[in-house]
């Protein structure tokens, strides 16, 4: 077998490399990538067979059989290794007395070792190059979650968890040094990385989105938000903070040299044809209300909003994927049972906002259960239950 450095990836899958050969074991059993894994980690010191067995086989009795299965799975391991080299998987699991133990003599690089290693030296480096530098090569090292194929076995899932933690800290520290040194691209390339293991994480939408319209990519930047907003809309019913919607609204910000006449800026402000109440973002909704209310306190006309929230049988929520069929069927109800001069939103994953101008309390409440029988008509099967609340809107004083 070749003596040179063994290289093993645990982040982002698993694979052992030596010299030109690449041994792929993420693709094998989930009980052959546990028990090599275990191996690897704690190289150092031996693993007595019942440790490996309550590894393999949890609470189960030890037995013949189980301890015939674990003879079994070492036999599979080292038969695997072997194509790193001839008789590499004996060379590489030792017995040891009742244990086993990875050879420690073997030199090895281990991704998630250096990348820990990088991040600490990086955390304690007195110069913000050096820094940069350090915790620039531990995220290049973060090719995905540690050990993807045992995702969520007890053994591997605090590891998995401390080595995200720890990605997104460094992260977090990285992006304002790149962004100080106007490394936009990579600033932009970093964030969104980290947000495909962290979703919901408002920071990392925010440092793409400056990034992204620093480097004038502002469309961008707005899908960005949209696709964040959805996504925290689905997972918890709740808006992005108002510091990152006004950073979406920044995007919608285009330079034009040319001043515009009278007639184009008509025809740019002219709704086209449609049926039906306008139906908008959130955003867009409370604009439309501020306006609305000031017109209401000089007029005196009665202004009223409509909350309508779905839930399930007995006020339970539904699925997801049930709650999107309801809140688009319920969408296209309100759309046609509206007047032109009222105004919709979705504010939540579960809720719709009415704004009903030149309405009273109970016609409020009538244009409401007018919504309601006119869904339940139309989608007699739906689970969904629709919950109606009316309130004033008043001026401030």
């Amino acid at each position: 077998m070749d003596t040179s450095p063994l290289h093993i990836q645990l982040l982002g899958g698993f694979s052992i490399r030596c010299g030109d050969t690449r041994l792929d074991i993420g693709i094998r059993s989930r009980k052959l990538c546990l028990l090599l894994a275990c191996l690897i980690q704690n190289r150092d010191h031996p693993i007595p067979y019942k440790q490996l067995h309550s590894l393999l086989w949890g609470d189960q009795a030890e037995s013949p059989r189980t301890s015939n299965a674990l003879k079994a799975s070492l036999h599979r391991a080292r038969t695997c290794l072997d194509q790193l080299g001839p008789n590499a998987g004996q060379l590489l699991i030792l017995n040891r007395r009742g244990c086993c133990q990875w050879n420690p003599e073997f030199p090895v690089t281990l991704d998630v070792e250096q990348f820990s290693r990088l991040c600490q030296e990086g955390a304690s480096a007195g110069q913000e190059e050096q820094r940069l530098e350090l915790w620039t090569q531990a995220l290049g090292l973060y090719r995905g979650d540690y050990l993807p194929t045992l995702a969520g076995h007890p053994w591997a899932a605090p590891q998995a968890q401390a080595l995200r933690q720890l990605r997104l800290q460094t992260t977090l520290d990285t992006l304002p040094l790149l962004a100080g040194r106007q490394r936009w691209q990579e600033t932009a390339d970093l964030a969104g990385a980290a947000s495909a293991s962290d979703p919901f994480h408002e920071q990392l939408c925010r440092w793409q989105m400056q990034a992204l319209i620093q480097l004038d990519c502002r469309r961008d930047a707005a899908r960005c938000y949209e696709s964040f907003q959805e996504r925290l809309l689905v997972h918890s019913g709740v808006l992005p903070s108002d510091q990152l919607r006004e950073l979406y609204r920044e995007t919608q910000h285009t330079h034009d040299p040319r001043a515009l006449s009278p007639v184009t800026l008509l025809e740019r402000l002219q709704e086209p044809p449609r049926p039906g109440a306008l139906i908008c973002e959130y955003d867009f909704f409370r604009i439309v209300c501020h306006s609305m209310v000031r017109m209401a306190g000089r007029s005196g006309e009665p202004l009223h909003v409509a909350l309508l929230s779905v839930t399930g049988p007995e006020e339970a929520p539904l699925p997801r994927h049930s709650l999107k069929r309801v809140m688009d069927n319920l969408q296209g109800i309100i759309l046609s049972h509206l007047r032109r001069g009222d105004t919709a939103a979705r504010c939540s994953s579960s809720q719709f906002v009415l704004l009903l101008p030149q309405t009273s309390y109970e016609n409020g409440q009538t244009v409401c259960t007018r919504i309601t029988k006119a869904f339940i008509r139309q989608f007699p099967h739906s689970p969904a239950q629709i919950h109606i609340s009316v309130q004033p809107l008043l001026p401030s004083r």
